[in-house]
């Protein structure tokens, strides 16, 4: 029995039907997107999977939604020190699950996982854009999409065949989760809190002077906390600011549009559904499986490379036009990778030898679509809310948008299978009609 078909039998005996390294693959723009990145074998998968799924979305929903009320009570620092504790415990839980034998520590783990991830989006790019200086804002605070890359990549490392995708050693790989949130444990204390939380929320000048000084050496403090006297003043004479006002306040109407347009603009691209299931697109491509981990890890790398490059190009170009041409690129291969994949699906419709030729072309066609996300629709989201609210809305608007964009991302993550199988059937059914006429 091989390695594959025993995981199946552990979590078929333990609860449920489903192969593990079906379970294990997630959505999110971090490691836990594609630590699982496996091919599917089991005919319950693609349920159980949807469910499995459903579990870590909701908890990132959970935790977007939580963000405004971590980041004002606790602080930007201070609360991901504080969401540390949810990634570590979910870790823990994952990394048991062949040890005990109970299948269902895989949703509670994920559970806490995604609360985790939920928080971390918003509350790590508001932090990183608050301390940044202005002309460096927008490398800045592209930098978390960098680490989320960086993290798919060695997520990617760990699950291959070579590696960790054994039957034994599958949960290390969910477990090591933990590591990054362990070492940011004994790091984060050490960097300084965001001077415009600790003025704004805590009233403390001579703290927010001293840390914004630590943090910029090239703008003048006095012209800095001058800006923040006059926030301060403004937001004295209005009642304090609820989540409700982002619907009802007129000047915070078009912001709001704008900030969760783009996050459903960053889900309906299709970028999860591409980290989830690249081994599977690639498989229906035509892409030998030996071969195909290995070109899930070159559009992984791809990725990081692009997201660096777009780091000076934020400040050079602009964000409206990182959203703009990158976006026509990225529409463009997802057209003709749809062309493409379907034409290698299709039984006997191609030669083996103008498969591998469309199948080449596939692959393609996914790191085209690759790096016109990097490029654009990649860092710009997170990034743009923080610069189009002032400071009291900032932590709901993320909130808002932040949940939108996890509600998106599982009605992508558990569409793409059933479209991708119908659209391949009316291919089929299209082409063969067209041979009983013939």
């Amino acid at each position: 029995m091989n390695n594959q078909n025993k995981i199946k039998c552990f979590l078929n005996i333990s609860i449920l039907k489903v192969p593990c390294k079906e379970a294990f693959k997630q959505i999110s723009i971090n490691y836990n997107i594609s630590v699982v990145n496996f091919t599917k074998s089991s005919i319950d998968a693609d349920f159980l999977y949807a469910q499995t799924g459903t579990v870590f979305v909701v908890a990132g929903v959970i935790g977007a939604f939580a963000t405004c009320w971590v980041a004002d009570l606790l602080g930007r620092r201070n609360g991901l020190l504080f969401n540390h504790s949810f990634v570590i415990i979910g870790a823990i839980i994952n990394g048991l699950t062949v040890k005990t034998g109970i299948a269902a520590l895989l949703f509670i783990g994920r559970f806490f996982i995604g609360i985790n991830s939920g928080i971390t989006i918003g509350l790590a790019s508001m932090y990183l854009t608050e301390i940044a200086p202005t002309r460096y804002r927008g490398a800045i605070g592209a930098c978390h999409q960098l680490a989320v890359t960086l993290g798919i990549v060695v997520s990617y490392l760990l699950t291959m065949t070579q590696t960790l995708n054994t039957e034994i050693l599958w949960p290390v790989a969910c477990a090591c989760t933990a590591i990054p949130a362990i070492i940011s444990l004994f790091v984060l204390p050490f960097c300084p809190e965001s001077p415009r939380f600790i003025f704004l929320k805590r009233s403390k000048e001579d703290l927010a002077r001293k840390e914004f000084v630590r943090l910029n050496k090239i703008e003048d403090v006095d012209s800095f906390l001058r800006e923040l006297r006059e926030e301060a003043e403004i937001s004295k004479n209005q009642p304090q600011f609820k989540m409700a006002q982002l619907f009802t306040q007129k000047d915070l109407k078009l912001p709001v549009m704008i900030a969760c347009f783009i996050q459903v603009m960053q889900q309906l691209s299709g970028i999860n559904a591409v980290i989830s299931y690249s081994s599977s697109m690639l498989e229906t491509a035509g892409i030998p499986e030996i071969f195909g981990q290995y070109c899930v890890l070159g559009i992984g790398i791809l990725n990081v490379v692009c997201t660096l490059l777009s780091l000076p190009l934020l400040e050079k170009c602009g964000r409206r036009t990182l959203l703009l041409w990158p976006s026509v690129v990225l529409a463009i291969s997802l057209l003709f990778l749809t062309v493409t994949v379907n034409l290698v699906s299709i039984p006997g419709y191609l030669s083996v030898y103008n498969q591998r030729i469309v199948g080449g072309v596939s692959v393609f066609f996914i790191m085209t679509y690759t790096i016109g996300f990097a490029l654009g629709l990649g860092p710009v989201p997170a990034l743009i809310v923080s610069e189009i609210f002032r400071q009291e809305p900032r932590g709901a608007a993320y909130s808002i948008s932040q949940s939108i964009q996890w509600a998106m991302s599982i009605l992508v993550l558990c569409a793409y299978p059933s479209m991708n199988n119908e659209t391949v059937d009316k291919c089929v059914n299209k082409l063969n009609g067209s041979d009983d006429i013939i």
